[in-house]
């Protein structure tokens, strides 16, 4: 195989980063920065942690049996921004992939099964190991297992990948410009690991308003105060056990893709703030939320089926029995991917730990900034000026615009003119809805969102899905019809705009905004 070749991409502010392509044909190809999973630059060591995972992800897909689609088969590194590849393989190459795909799926009967008896069982163990490994072990091996866990989430999505295309296609031919949102639509429902914790979140905030000391205190002090003054009194004694063991059974998940941001354990305040907004919100019951759902799948099932021919209704029955469990799947992954973050955050804290006490740094945290040669080996080396470089080389990063767009860009069919007091981006989840915008950027802000807000973000994570019974809509940056946000809008029944471009910045925190989530239109008020 050829060398990779090495090259310059130029940013908005005309700062030039050298970049070495991941494959020889690399730049051939269109590749889109990943803002969804990792808005900020990576950290020095996630850098690292990328670029030496490649033989964990590779072993993922060759035990799998499958070939890994162009998306999934290599990440491309920008200085400290992760693009993914658009351009998708050639249909022949595809096509001779196919008959693997569903071999695969096959053998465990579905895509479901596929996830529930192979996949997400390969990924606890991943866990596990990383939660067991010792923290003054090399790390590559570290990094390796991290990526064959990620991947196996990734394999379960090549396989619902495949199947939905099918079933689009199907309704493409007879529903037309709706089919690829009637797709997600009748494969919608049924139980899934985001909306379990959020059941878990509302039952905890059935106990805060019925125990007086407890909605009170919620009530007028901020989490962290709230936290240590609900410890005291008897009365609040029954939440407190039940928020403990919330964090306990889910603590190790991080609140992001991101290594850099904490989990539930280290910040247990993030869980308390979803109580709290949903306290504030009266919100809606999980049970009646999933009888909605099951409601609006029945809906979209019964608009299919007028629209395809009676001779092909068992062809399309078929293809929605072969996505069974598909927001299952989906959300399964985002959780696994989420607790497989926590994982290896918190072998990372405890290498930081370690040299927090041998002198060399001043934070656990601080080992984000540095990468395994700074450290690994018989060298003592005090690392905490380099720890101030890396911080402050990581912080001039942050201001740095990197292309949306690298590699050679596809020619993308004109997208309808939009008004003055419009944006577009993709339909994600029927319905209008009109109310002020709510511009969050990170966990940390969860607090300000009020009921009837609508949800204005880059993308939401699982850690937020509880806020989803708060909002009134939702209006993401990035994503597409089976990300996140659009997946939770549908099950929660409230309308979602994804892939708005700039909406962080273009619509202003508190402005009216009216929503129309099958059209795929923000409608701007003055």
């Amino acid at each position: 195989m050829a060398s990779p070749t090495a090259s310059t991409i130029r940013c908005n502010d005309s700062t030039e980063i050298p970049v070495e392509w991941v494959y020889p044909d690399a730049e051939d190809y269109e590749w889109v920065r990943d803002r969804g999973h990792w808005p900020q630059p990576l950290t020095p060591m996630e850098v690292w942690l990328r670029q030496h995972a490649w033989p964990g992800a590779d072993r993922a897909w060759d035990e799998a049996g499958m070939e890994p689609p162009a998306i999934f088969h290599r990440f491309q590194l920008v200085g400290p921004f992760q693009y993914v590849r658009m351009t998708p393989y050639a249909l022949d190459r595809m096509a001779n992939m196919i008959p693997g795909y569903l071999a695969v799926a096959g053998r465990h009967g579905n895509v479901l099964r596929f996830w529930q008896q192979y996949c997400q069982p390969r990924i606890q163990r991943a866990c596990d190991e990383l939660a067991g490994t010792d923290a003054s072990a090399s790390l590559r091996p570290s990094a390796e297992l991290w990526a064959y866990g990620f991947h196996q989430t990734f394999t379960s999505a090549a396989l619902l990948g495949g199947a939905n295309m099918r079933l689009t296609a199907l309704l493409t031919e007879h529903a037309g410009d709706d089919a690829t949102l009637m797709a997600y639509e009748v494969t919608q429902g049924g139980e899934n690991a985001s909306q379990d914790i959020d059941r878990e979140i509302w039952e905890l905030t059935a106990i805060a308003r019925r125990t007086p000391i407890v909605k009170r205190t919620l009530e007028v002090q901020g989490e962290s105060a709230a936290l240590a003054a609900l410890r005291k009194p008897p009365d609040a004694a029954a939440f407190v056990t039940a928020f403990d063991a919330l964090v306990e059974r889910h603590g190790s998940r991080s609140q992001g893709w991101d290594i850099a941001l904490p989990t539930w354990r280290e910040q247990p305040e993030a869980p308390l703030s979803l109580i709290r907004a949903q306290l504030a919100s009266g919100g809606v019951s999980p049970d009646e939320l999933e009888a909605r759902s099951a409601a609006r799948r029945r809906e979209a099932t019964e608009r299919a089926l007028a629209a395809v021919p009676p001779e092909k209704h068992a062809e399309f029955h078929a293809a929605v029995t072969e996505l069974e469990g598909y927001v299952h799947v989906r959300e399964g992954r985002a959780y696994w991917q989420m607790v497989l973050t926590g994982a290896l955050r918190a072998l990372l804290l405890r290498r930081g730990e370690r040299l927090v006490q041998s002198g060399r740094i001043d934070r656990a945290d601080d080992v984000l900034v540095l990468v395994p040669d700074d450290f690994e080996g018989d060298s003592k080396t005090d690392l905490r000026s380099l720890v101030v470089e890396r911080r402050r080389e990581w912080e001039r990063w942050r201001q740095v615009v990197p292309p949306e767009v690298i590699g050679t860009s596809a020619e993308a069919p004109a997208a309808p003119e939009a008004a003055p007091d419009e944006l577009r981006g993709a339909p994600a989840s029927r319905g209008n809805v009109t109310g002020p915008a709510r511009v969050l950027h990170g966990p940390e802000d969860v607090a300000r969102l009020r009921p009837g807000d609508v949800l204005v973000c880059v993308m939401t994570t699982p850690a937020w899905t509880p806020l989803f019974s708060v909002a009134a809509g939702i209006i993401t940056e990035t994503g597409g019809a089976l990300s996140h946000p659009a997946i939770t809008a549908r099950e929660y029944g409230i309308p979602a705009v994804v892939a708005v471009p700039r909406a962080t910045t273009k619509i202003r925190d508190g402005q009216i905004v009216t929503i129309d989530g099958g059209a795929g239109i923000v409608s701007l008020h003055p």
